[in-house]
Formats: C-alpha cells, structure tokens, sequence
C-alpha cells in the first residue's frame, strides 16, 4: 500500500505554529489510520526532516527511509534570503502551492530553527540520501547526512535540481526501487 500524506501542521502554520516533532506525530497517526505498523518512508524536501524527525521519535514505525533534497540544520543567511524572497511574494503565489504565505514563512521559521544532528547517529535503518547536483543549497547537507547515519549511501543525481522527483520522474522512481531491491533485499547483521 502506497500513501501520500499532506504534511501534518503546514497548512495550519499561519495560526498554529509548525513543529517537526507534532508532524511527525501526526504521520503516525496516518499509520494507525490505515493499520500500518512500520513503514518504508520517502520524504522530500520538508518532507525528508519530517521523516527524519518520525525516524528520530519513532524508530519502531520506520522501516527504512529515501530522504531527498533534506536539511539537517539549515544554514541561517540561506534561511533569512528565503525568507525575504518568500514575504516579497504576492499572496497568490503562496495559494498556489496550497498556503498562505504567512503560513509559509512559519514553516520557513521551524526549518531555520532545526537542528537533527545531535540525533542522526540514532536513525538505524537503511537509509537512501538523494540530492541533485544542481541543489547547491542542500549538497553539503545530504553529504552530512548520509555520514552521520550508520545505515546511509548517498546519492547525487547529476543534472538535477531540488525537485527532481517532478524534473526525471522515472529516473526517481527508478533509483528508489534499486534501493529496495539492493539495500533492502540484504540481510541484516
């Protein structure tokens, strides 16, 4: 079974604020909606902090993890940029992409505080790091990442972008099923 779940809080962040810990709650609580007790995780973007942060508190609901374009403690001149490009954009922009954009600068404000390194060497499971190596912003990132967690490898994708899961759909579903197929079929020591 394959589910795509909105993140938990986003869409409220303009009048509640955005924490990584209640939306890694509320992915669970999609779990048990729909009687899953451990899953194979896919996150990208903010989703791959979400998903780390559900690895970090609940570590016997994730099966393995695809963490893609992710931020472990972002750095704060790129956040504070973000940030003022994002209040410079006119409100339908911001509703295009479901939100509005005070609610968007919320979720920008909870990924500038996050901090996920004193935890990493706590996630493990078999773990795919994926960024594009034209993600300048969140190389060096990725390459933290996937050294600080014991079950990692990384991945940069040549030519690609951020959202390189919409830029070469196939070649993203590609390289996550090699993933399963190798790393998962594995036995574990």
């Amino acid at each position: 079974m394959g589910l795509a779940p909105t993140i938990p809080g986003v869409r409220e962040a303009a009048s509640t604020p955005f924490e990584f810990a209640a939306a890694a709650d509320g992915i669970v609580d999609v779990l048990d909606e729909h009687g899953i007790e451990k899953a194979h995780v896919c996150g990208l973007s903010l989703g791959a902090m979400v998903a780390t942060q559900l690895a970090i508190d609940h570590p016997d609901r994730v099966a393995s993890l695809v963490l893609s374009g992710s931020q472990i403690a972002p750095n704060p001149a790129m956040m504070a940029v973000q940030r003022g490009i994002i209040r410079l954009l006119p409100e339908r922009i911001a509703t295009r992409f479901g939100f509005t954009r005070m609610g968007w600068l919320a979720v920008l404000r909870a990924v500038a505080e996050a901090d996920f390194r004193p935890r990493l060497g706590d996630i493990d499971v078999p773990t795919l790091v994926l960024c594009g190596s034209r993600d300048v912003a969140n190389l060096p990132a990725a390459r933290r990442l996937a050294a600080a967690l014991p079950q990692a490898e990384l991945k940069i994708v040549h030519g690609a972008g951020h959202e390189w899961n919409t830029q070469f759909p196939e070649l993203f579903t590609e390289v996550i099923g090699a993933f399963h197929t190798a790393r998962l079929a594995r036995p574990t020591s």
